[in-house]
C-alpha cells in the first residue's frame, strides 16, 4: 500500500458557512504544502498520493466516519483572529480490501490516532 493514501483539508470562514460553502479546499503533502484544489486539477502530473506514515504525520486525532474510504480529523483547527476553522481528512486507497482496512484501523489505534 505504499504511496495510495491521501490527505486533503478545507477551510470554512463564517463568510463561507454563510453560503454552505467552503473557503478552501485540496490535498496537503508531506511538509504541510497545501494545494488547492484548483491547482490540482490543473496539474495532471502531480503526484498528491503518499504512504501511511506520512499520512498519520499530516493529520491530528481522527474520527471513525460512516466513509468507507476516509477517516476526517476529530476537531480541526481554529483561527481565533479570523475565526477559519481547518479540518483535514486521511483519505484510503481506492481499491483496498476489508482485511486491510482492519490493519489500518489497528494502526491508527496504537497510535492513538481514534478518539
Amino acid at each position: 500500500m505504499k504511496n495510495r493514501f491521501a490527505v486533503t483539508y478545507e477551510i470554512v470562514t463564517p463568510e463561507s458557512a454563510e453560503h454552505g460553502d467552503v473557503e478552501e479546499h485540496g490535498y496537503v503533502l508531506p511538509g504541510g504544502w497545501r494545494y488547492d484544489i484548483d491547482t490540482v486539477l490543473a496539474d495532471k502530473e502531480g503526484e498528491y498520493r503518499m504512504t501511511l506514515r506520512e499520512a498519520i504525520g499530516l493529520v491530528g486525532c481522527l474520527e471513525y466516519t460512516s466513509n468507507a474510504r476516509c477517516y476526517a480529523e476529530a476537531d480541526g483547527t481554529c483561527d481565533y483572529i479570523d475565526g477559519s476553522h481547518e479540518r483535514k481528512a486521511l483519505h484510503l486507497p481506492e481499491n483496498i480490501t476489508p482485511a486491510s482496512r482492519r490493519r489500518v484501523d489497528r494502526i491508527l489505534r496504537a497510535e492513538r490516532f481514534f478518539i
